[in-house]
């Protein structure tokens, strides 16, 4: 009788489940990995495209496996959009800079929330209330009050800041969706065209809007900070109000 080394490899048997499986294997179904699924369908193909069939795809099982961990789609963007929140800068509040640290955050949320095309969508229809979410208001309230806002103010505050990032992000994103910009070059090509148009106007039938021609198209990068600093000198002058 000849013994084969154990040294050597030999295939198994069929009946052995010890056998190679064909292909990679599969991603760990966890929740966190069906967030990741999802967001990555969002970058690439907008949130239209994520469901739970289409994330059950990628992560190469069935769309029942990922009910164990989400409940359906509306519970999958509220996870997305909490993870997509939990990307923006908090800083500890800080009494001197509470006007930089407000704008900065806002600005910073702006960012993340235009980095991941039309996510904004889930955070126009609803409160957000993940983990993220709720850290967020945390540090933006503490900010809003070391920087001497009445408690009522600052409240109301950390309710139309955030809408009024959320909007402007909102708005990017149908536009960019709608007439497919998808580069800084497409829309810097969208607004010249714009302003093209506005120039072409005559000027005897519309005097006004023929002089502010330019500055009605050639400042568009600056609008989403131009009205976010009027919203906070608006509360500093509520805060130096206060303290009166």
């Amino acid at each position: 009788m000849v013994f084969v080394s154990s040294h050597e490899s030999l295939p198994e048997p069929p009946w052995s489940s010890a056998k190679p499986r064909p292909g990679p294997a599969k991603v760990p179904i966890t929740r966190d990995a069906i967030v990741d699924a999802a967001i990555a369908i969002l970058d690439a193909e907008g949130l239209d495209a994520v469901s739970m069939r289409s994330v059950a795809d990628r992560l190469g099982t069935g769309p029942a496996s990922l009910y164990a961990h989400v409940s359906g789609k509306r519970e999958l963007t509220a996870l997305m959009l909490d993870r997509v929140i939990g990307e923006v800068q908090l800083p500890p509040p800080d009494r001197k800079r509470w006007k930089e640290q407000l704008r900065n955050g806002m600005i910073d949320m702006h960012r993340v929330l235009t980095a991941h095309r039309d996510i904004s969508r889930v955070a126009i229809g609803e409160i957000p209330t993940g983990h993220n979410a709720i850290a967020a208001m945390e540090v933006f309230l503490g900010i809003m009050l070391a920087g001497g806002l009445p408690k009522q103010v600052a409240a109301y505050a950390a309710d139309v800041l955030p809408l009024y990032v959320v909007a402007t992000a909102f708005e990017d994103s149908v536009r960019a969706e709608a007439l497919g910009l998808r580069t800084e070059e497409e829309a810097l090509a969208y607004f010249e065209g714009i302003h093209e148009y506005f120039a072409s106007l005559p000027a005897e039938r519309f005097p006004v809007l023929s002089a502010m021609t330019p500055y009605l198209t050639e400042s568009e990068g600056d609008r989403f900070a131009f009205g976010l600093d009027l919203m906070i000198q608006g509360l500093a002058a509520l805060a130096e109000a206060a303290s009166d």
